[in-house]
């Protein structure tokens, strides 16, 4: 009887400790992703370990590795009045894309639209375009929290694109505003 107690109760206690050991470790970061947003950043940004961060650089994002450049980046805009995503898109990023170093310009329409970014609404643009002789292609998805615009941006070479939507999209999934 004795021994069976004894039993009863290391099981238990073994129960107990892996059930405190599991509770313990629910850091929220998705499996084999870590945060690259950079430390005082109002946001998480996860993306795949194998990714290199650009964090100690002073940005939110990382690339694919040193060989293929694609990347996702987190950038935030405080504009000095309120604005909806359409009037940010519209009165800065389109003007400055059209008419600055983007070559080529091409907004793919069918793949813009509604989405979500950390729980807010957003805006998701995609577009092509030449950059220093390269053919890119760019995927923005912006949102608005407490005033300013957040805008995550995948971008790659147009070889590379269609090679790592579905990350990205794991990425935009995993996003969320501290």
């Amino acid at each position: 009887m004795k021994k069976n107690l004894t039993r009863i109760l290391t099981v238990l206690l073994l129960l107990a400790l892996a059930v405190t050991a599991i509770s313990c470790s629910d850091d929220g970061i998705p499996d084999d992703m870590y945060n690259v947003a950079i430390d005082n950043a109002e946001f998480d940004l996860f993306v795949p370990k194998n990714w290199i961060s650009q964090k100690e650089s002073g940005i939110s994002g990382a690339r694919v590795s040193n060989v293929d450049t694609s990347n996702v980046t987190v950038t935030v805009y405080l504009p000095d009045r309120v604005m909806t995503v359409e009037e940010y898109w519209n009165d800065f990023c389109l003007p400055s894309y059209q008419n600055g170093v983007l070559k080529d310009f091409s907004l793919i329409g069918e793949q813009c639209g509604d989405t979500v970014l950390g729980g807010k609404n957003a805006k998701k643009y995609v577009f092509v375009c030449t950059l220093d002789g390269k053919s890119m292609e760019y995927m923005q998805i912006i949102a608005e929290k407490d005033s300013q615009l957040y805008t995550l941006t995948y971008t790659a070479e147009s070889a590379n694109y269609s090679n790592h939507l579905e990350t990205v999209e794991s990425i935009r999934q995993n996003f969320r505003f501290r």
